[in-house]
């Protein structure tokens, strides 16, 4: 007398969309129901994120958020990640498609940006862009708003085989004005032997005058 084992399997549902769901160990049929099963909270989840809410932890720091050890943990596994990510990326650098489709995304975007400064500026507003490959003619060492008038602050330092000062001021001067964005430019002229005690004073009234 043979005796024959019967074992029945029983067929899993999808609960989203009621398709039969194949693989061994999953709740849905596919990413998307598995999608649409998060949103409506069928997924245990600690912080119960739902797509479109604002996170409790906005503008916080990692180290604030979970401690400094366990800020460390992540931040470790996040670098090793990054490393094993390396070849791909390097691949993906040399992929002329990739390129390409870099350069388009950039100029798309930098058209936005130049057409925006333009209409602002034929508005009436002071707009100084500093988009990567659109940027002003001239990117002064600061930016200086005494409560009146925008300052274009530039530090020169003396050379032996530099132009005049007054030269360099009417260079930088004109450089700065092509975006209509400052009042004026003051230029300080400094020294490597300089002592900011002393001279700090001196070019603190220069730029202010």
């Amino acid at each position: 007398m043979r005796l024959v084992a019967v074992i029945s399997i029983s067929t899993r549902i999808c609960p989203i969309c009621g398709a039969e769901i194949r693989k061994v160990n999953q709740k849905f049929c596919s990413r998307r129901c598995y999608g649409e099963g998060y949103r409506r909270r069928l997924i245990t989840n600690r912080a119960w994120y739902v797509k479109g809410q604002e996170s409790p932890n906005k503008g916080r720091t990692l180290e604030s958020w979970v401690g400094e050890e366990r800020a460390r943990e992540i931040k470790a596994k996040m670098s090793a990640s990054s490393s094993a990510k390396a070849p791909l990326l390097r691949r993906l650098n040399e992929d002329p498609t990739i390129l390409a489709r870099r350069i388009q995304s950039r100029k798309s975007h930098d058209d936005v940006v130049q057409w925006l400064a333009d209409k602002l500026r034929q508005g009436g507003c002071r707009v100084f862009t500093l988009s990567e490959y659109i940027k002003e003619k001239r990117i002064p060492d600061a930016i200086v708003f005494d409560g009146r008038k925008l300052i274009a602050l530039e530090v020169e330092t003396e050379k032996r085989w530099k132009p005049s000062h007054a030269s360099i001021e009417d260079r930088l001067s004109r450089l700065n004005a092509l975006c209509q964005f400052f009042d004026k430019t003051k230029v300080v002229f400094s020294s490597a032997s300089d002592s900011m005690e002393d001279a700090g004073p001196l070019f603190l009234n220069h730029i202010l005058s």
